[in-house]
């Protein structure tokens, strides 16, 4: 989980510069970039919630947001690659709907399974991971970029963290049908 938030938070830090330095985008643009990640992210919790209330499975939903940040990651990566601004837009909503989610997810999904009086130190827990990650993972993305490999070698990481994101939410969904 550490990773997996890292990643989110060095995505919401490094997006901005990314379309500046890369993309020749201005300022503000770039800066639009990591604004409307904000807003798509706060639409999406608010959807995700929203699905989770309903009754929605939780490992079909972090499931299906690990395929999105997947998604996203190589939309990044496409952008890095040809320069398409479209990839990056492609990306920044992706990212904003994917990855900005999952908190809601998991605290949906513990209050469904989690008895009340473990409840606190569960929930601690999860969130110690999810800002572990964002503690983490702009240093990590940070010290990626720096590297000869640059944004390419950090979205690559990206890429290769979500595709275990996706593995594990394969994992899940595949244990809660043999336990139903």
């Amino acid at each position: 989980m550490i990773s997996d938030r890292g990643l989110d938070q060095s995505t919401n830090v490094y997006v901005a510069l990314f379309a500046v330095r890369e993309l020749n985008f201005s300022l503000v643009a770039g800066g639009l970039t990591a604004a409307v990640v904000g807003i798509v992210g706060v639409s999406a919790r608010i959807g995700w919630g929203k699905m989770m209330a309903r009754g929605v499975s939780a490992p079909k939903l972090l499931l299906l947001l690990a395929v999105l940040a997947m998604a996203g990651g190589i939309s990044f990566l496409g952008a890095q690659l040809t320069g398409s601004t479209i990839l990056l837009w492609t990306a920044v909503v992706l990212h904003g709907a994917s990855a900005l989610g999952v908190s809601v997810v998991l605290m949906a999904a513990l209050l469904r399974s989690i008895p009340a009086s473990r409840m606190g130190s569960s929930s601690g827990i999860v969130t110690a991971g999810q800002f572990g990650g964002f503690t983490v993972g702009p240093l990590l993305m940070g010290m990626l970029i720096s590297s000869p490999g640059g944004f390419t070698a950090g979205w690559i990481a990206v890429i290769c963290i979500y595709a275990s994101c996706t593995a594990l939410g394969i994992y899940l969904v595949l244990r809660a049908r043999s336990r139903a």
